[in-house]
């Protein structure tokens, strides 16, 4: 059984903040209007009846209105007939991956952007980051045809086991890559007039490594001083560095994967001619709420979790947003200190079919909760687990959750779950900077100390400050979580139904 001690335990001894197992893959927008901030934080939360967002309670042709917000279950928790049962695996992923870019193009001292012509000459890059995160870069080796400097595909470890910030030479983590998108030509280099425009495709479009030592060329030193880390890459060769990009990820391959052909992304562009522009742009891009559609809002591990199922004429049974959270629900424990238990028991003895996710940890990025879950035709999914770095911020789908079978009884898999998830917070306990909270889960000395909140009801997060990687305000009207949500979000996890084996 877990425990609210042992999941408090398993919170604070499996992060050094948030430095959890990564065995894994994986733009601030305008304000609508409709946020809240909270006295103690610039974290932002919608108010329920927002008039944009068809999800929202107040809506006409919301679903989750008319819908039962006792949390009694019709025929106790079933919809269909329970010959047509099926057993759904639900995967839960931590899929946060690209958290900060930084564009370099102005060598120290230079007026205007330009390569590393000199000996001696450098770029000085910085950023913020956390445990849990690294960094990867790419620089155009400038007279080549396509051959860059970066790191692995893991990219350079900036924290250690400990959580404490990684500082000095890290040249020796840096290597020259060719990216397979040119062939090679002393004639067409990007040096030489027209050289950017004139290559033939290269016969082998994988990118692969040339050289694994690239000291006589560069010298790359990590700095770290008030939460903010510098990158100083120096040229110390023969070899001309370009303009290029950097950013902090979780996940591994963030730029490019060995072996693997360039993705258009634009480290082509990176690679072929020295400009970082579209491959920021990509990694920049927003949504059509004004949200990141790639870029996460903060770094966070996933609390152990429940998914339960529920008929599709009822609400969800464990939460009614724009109401206080209910009593008993077990929806505080989970919410302020990752304990799954009291929810996973109140749903079960109100009848529903309900699910622990497996195991007892966290799942921090790259990782995943899973869960087994029986339904039957016409259920619809629900589920809850903690953003852990928070007072009592939870992932959970609507109120009208996501269906499980279609109008035929078939069951429905796949991915595209992910779009209906979304950032709430709970109500119970006030809001202090992501990550940062000393009444959060992973620093707190006890479970539910956290002072109450002022508004006591659950509703969605409208926005987010992201402390942790220094991108500012991030407005996710919404409050959309999913990767490659058309509308942008936080991008913090996939959502993945199939059927069990």
């Amino acid at each position: 059984m877990q425990t609210r001690s042992m999941v408090m335990l398993s919170l604070c001894c499996a992060m050094s903040l948030v430095a959890c197992d990564q065995g894994g893959d994986g733009g601030d927008g305008g304000d609508d209007g409709e946020g809240t901030t909270t006295q103690d934080d610039a974290s932002t939360t919608d108010e329920p009846g927002d008039p944009d967002d068809p999800d929202e309670p107040g809506d006409p042709d919301d679903p989750d209105d008319d819908a039962d917000t006792t949390g009694e279950p019709d025929d106790e928790g079933t919809a269909g007939d329970e010959d047509e049962a099926q057993t759904f695996q639900i995967t839960i992923a931590n899929a946060g991956r690209y958290h900060a870019t930084t564009v370099f193009n102005t060598p120290k001292g230079a007026q205007q952007p330009g390569p590393l012509v000199e000996v001696g000459a450098y770029y000085r890059i910085e950023f913020q980051a956390v445990p849990g995160s690294r960094l990867s870069f790419a620089s155009m080796s400038a007279a080549t045809n396509d051959w860059f400097f970066a790191p692995d595909g893991d990219g350079i470890a900036l924290f250690d086991d400990a959580g404490a910030p990684i500082t000095g030479d890290v040249t020796n983590a840096v290597m020259l890559w060719d990216a397979g998108t040119e062939e090679e030509d002393p004639t067409t280099i990007a040096t030489v007039p027209d050289g950017t425009q004139n290559g033939a495709p290269d016969d082998d479009d994988t990118i692969r490594l040339v050289q694994p030592d690239v000291s006589g060329s560069l010298s790359a030193t990590l700095e770290y001083a008030d939460g903010v880390f510098t990158l100083i890459l120096a040229r110390v060769g023969d070899d001309i560095l370009t303009p290029g990009l950097a950013v902090v990820h979780a996940g591994p391959y963030p730029l490019f994967q060995p072996g693997q052909p360039d993705r258009g992304q634009g480290l082509e562009l990176l690679a072929e001619a020295g400009n970082p522009m579209e491959l920021n742009s990509w990694l920049s891009e927003v949504g059509s709420d004004g949200a990141p559609l790639r870029l996460s809002a903060a770094l966070s591990p996933l609390s152990p979790g429940v998914a339960y199922a529920f008929p599709g004429d009822a609400s969800d049974p464990l939460f009614t947003q724009g109401e206080p959270a209910i009593a008993g629900s077990g929806l505080e424990d989970l919410a302020e200190d990752g304990a799954n238990q009291p929810a996973f028991d109140y749903l079960s003895d109100l009848g529903y079919s309900a699910s622990l996710s497996e195991g007892e940890g966290v799942a921090g990025p790259g990782g995943a909760l899973t869960f087994t879950l029986d339904a039957v035709p016409g259920d619809r999914l629900g589920f809850a687990t903690m953003f852990v770095q928070s007072n009592d911020w939870f992932v959970a789908f609507n109120n009208s959750g996501v269906p499980l079978f279609d109008d035929a009884g078939e069951p429905i898999t796949g991915t595209a779950a992910t779009v209906e998830a979304y950032l709430f917070d709970a109500g119970t306990e006030i809001d202090q900077p992501v990550g940062q909270g000393a009444d959060q889960a992973p620093r707190q000395g006890g479970a539910n100390i956290g002072a109450p909140d002022d508004d006591p009801l659950v509703r969605r997060v409208g926005a987010l400050d992201d402390v942790q990687f220094g991108k500012g305000l991030i407005v996710s009207a919404p409050g959309a979580v999913g990767i490659e949500d058309p509308r942008g979000g936080y991008n913090l996890v996939t959502v993945t139904v199939e059927l069990a084996e």
